[in-house]
């Protein structure tokens, strides 16, 4: 069987300067430039999300948006203080506040500033 120890993920924008915003000075994750025209940002030592400007890399930059990147807060964040942190700084927010979930604990949805819904989990302790 094979094994894998790192993931990432691949997302394509119009516009990178308004995703390396989003990604680094809102959700402050670790930047890493791969090119001129791929960023990465790690959530955790096992997990990026890759931005990667339109019209380089392999697919280009669409309307629709089928992938959800989904970041999980550590236990000892407060997920009602991160959300009103994003609102605050003009996040398109696509829930009205934290929600429950009987599946993962509380979650919430934002739009990023390409499109892509991205989904923040605090799994029950």
């Amino acid at each position: 069987m094979f094994k894998f120890d790192r993931l990432k993920v691949f997302l394509y924008y119009k516009n990178l300067e308004t995703a390396k915003h989003f990604y680094r000075d809102l959700l402050r994750l670790t930047e890493y430039k791969e090119s001129e025209h791929v960023w990465q940002y790690w959530a955790s030592p096992d997990t990026a999300i890759g931005i990667v400007e339109d019209g380089h890399g392999y697919l280009p930059a669409t309307e629709d948006k089928p992938v959800m990147p989904c970041l999980h807060l550590v236990p000892d964040q407060d997920i009602e203080a991160f959300y009103n942190y994003l609102k605050e700084n003009g996040v398109k927010m696509l829930d009205e506040g934290v929600r429950k979930s009987s599946l993962f604990g509380d979650v919430f949805l934002v739009e990023d500033p390409g499109g892509y819904v991205v989904e923040f989990v605090k799994r029950p302790q």
